[in-house]
């Protein structure tokens, strides 16, 4: 009885283990009006590993400084970089980025309108479960085998307690 009570106490954990980033990474975007994007690029190593999710803010791009990260809009992608420089001439300012890991700043400047957030919050790795989970070999995993599980496991109630009345 008390082994039962410890494999569904450490199932349990698993489960929360596992889905309570995925719940900050929803929940946490619709009271500070920003979003999360899964980092697949190293160029914000150490303070961000390859793989991490990143949850960003949004943010008034005239409160941005020097040192902060932020996430803005480069083409058809989102990057995640350091403003290294915020240049001001006559009414208007830009940022200059880089990231951490590379030597030199990006080759392009940030505009105002650019930006969509400044960095809030970081999971390490939890990233790569999100994008594994998205492959055919990752739904088949997250999705199909718990529920063969379940489906097996009820069978298996069920077939018992026929077995119970029957006897």
């Amino acid at each position: 009885m008390v082994r039962k009570i410890v494999k569904q106490v450490i199932s349990l954990l698993i489960v929360i283990a596992l889905l309570f980033p995925l719940l900050i990474c929803l929940v946490a975007p619709l009271f500070v009006g920003g979003s999360f994007s899964v980092i697949m690029s190293g160029s914000m190593e150490p303070a961000i590993p390859v793989g991490s999710i990143v949850i960003v803010k949004k943010v008034n791009p005239e409160d941005v400084k020097v040192g902060d990260v932020i996430a803005f809009q480069t083409g058809e992608s989102r990057t995640i970089h350091r403003v290294v420089e915020k240049v001001v001439e006559d009414d208007s300012f830009y940022f200059r980025t880089k990231g951490d890991a590379n030597e030199d700043p990006d080759p392009w400047i940030v505009k105002p309108q650019d930006v969509k957030g400044a960095l809030l919050l970081t999971i390490p790795y939890y990233g790569y479960l999100l994008y594994y989970a998205g492959t055919p070999l990752g739904v088949a995993l997250f999705i199909l085998v718990p529920a063969i599980i379940l489906i097996a496991n009820e069978i298996r109630n069920i077939l018992k307690r026929r077995k119970g009345v029957k006897g």
